[in-house]
C-alpha cells in the first residue's frame, strides 16, 4: 500500500525540508504556532520558483512530475470556527490570489455557531466554489465536532466535495484518538458514490506513525517532523512582539532528516 506523507511548513525553510527529505505534499501555513493560518502570496511564489527550478535536479528525480503544495485558508485563530461574512470574504479573497499564484490545493473547514457540533454547509460550499477543480481538504476543524455528529459530518464534507479530511480523532493528538480515527476511517470507506480519505495527523512521529496507520487502515498521515531551529545569527533578546510569549519561544523548523526517516519507516509498512 502506497502512504502519502504530507507535511505542514511555514517558512521557506522548512518547505525546503519537507520536500528533500521525501514528503508527498506539503501543507503551507503561516503562524504554525496558532495552529496553522493562510499564507501569503509570495512564500506560495517563492515555493513554487524553487520547485520549477529544481524539478530535473537530483533531489526529485523519479518523483512525480507535479509536487502538490496544498495552502491553509483560515485567517485567524481560534477553536470556534465560526466565521462571520467579513471573515468569509477575506478568506475567499486570499483564495483567488493564492489560486491565481499557484496553490495546487486548499485546506480549509467551518462550524456551524447554531448547530452544536455540525459542519457549516453554507461557508464550505463557498470554498468548494472558489477552489474550482483543485483539491480540498477539511481541516482539524472536525476534531472540534461532537462524536455522535461524525456520521453527518463525514457525510456532508464527502457530499460538498472535499477528498480529504485531516483528524486526530477528536483527541489532542493522532495517537490518542486512534479508536476514533478507525471508527471515522469506517464511516468513510462505507460513502455510497463518494471518496473521502481520512488522514492522521497531531502528534505523529516516527515512534506512532506504524501503530497509527496500521491500526486505522489508512494511506495518509500528516505532520510537521519539526525541530528547534539552532540558534545563529544577532539575537535580539526576549522581547514580545504580542500579548502572548510566543516570540519569545524557539522558532521551530522542518527537520529534513525526521522527514527522512518518517519516508523510510512508512514506506516499510506493506
Amino acid at each position: 500500500m502506497q502512504i502519502l506523507l504530507e507535511v505542514c511548513v511555514d517558512t521557506f525553510e522548512s518547505a525546503v525540508a519537507a520536500i528533500q527529505g521525501g514528503a508527498d505534499r506539503i501543507e503551507l501555513c503561516s503562524a504554525l504556532s496558532e495552529g496553522g493560518l493562510t499564507p501569503s502570496v509570495g512564500l506560495l511564489r517563492e515555493i513554487k520558483q524553487y520547485l520549477a527550478a529544481e524539478y530535473d535536479a537530483p533531489l526529485l528525480s523519479g518523483r512525480p512530475t507535479i509536487f502538490p503544495v496544498y495552502c491553509m485558508i483560515r485567517c485567524r485563530r481560534g477553536s470556534d470556527f465560526c466565521y462571520s461574512a467579513q471573515e468569509m470574504n477575506a478568506m475567499l479573497w486570499d483564495m483567488r490570489l493564492l489560486k491565481q499564484n499557484g496553490a495546487d490545493g486548499f485546506v480549509f473547514g467551518a462550524l456551524d455557531p447554531s448547530s452544536s457540533g455540525r459542519v457549516h454547509r453554507q461557508h464550505c460550499e463557498q470554498v468548494v466554489v472558489a477552489a474550482g477543480e483543485l483539491p480540498l481538504t477539511f481541516h482539524r476543524a472536525i476534531d472540534c465536532t461532537e462524536e455522535d455528529a461524525l456520521g453527518e459530518n463525514l457525510k456532508l464534507i464527502a457530499e460538498l466535495g472535499f477528498s480529504t479530511v485531516l483528524t486526530s480523532g477528536l483527541k489532542p493528538t493522532a495517537e490518542q484518538g486512534l479508536e476514533t480515527i478507525t471508527k471515522m476511517k469506517e464511516i468513510a470507506d462505507q460513502l455510497t458514490g463518494k471518496s473521502l480519505g481520512v488522514m492522521p495527523g497531531s502528534g505523529v512521529s516516527t515512534q506512532n506513525a506504524r501503530q497509527i496507520l496500521q491500526r486505522t487502515g489508512c494511506d495518509a498521515i500528516h505532520g510537521s517532523t519539526s525541530i528547534t531551529k539552532p540558534a545563529g545569527g544577532h539575537q535580539t533578546g526576549t522581547i514580545s512582539m504580542g500579548g502572548s510569549n510566543v516570540d519569545a519561544m524557539p522558532l521551530k523548523v522542518c527537520s529534513k532528516a525526521k522527514v527522512q526517516e518518517l519516508r523510510q519507516l512508512i514506506d516499510s509498512i506493506v
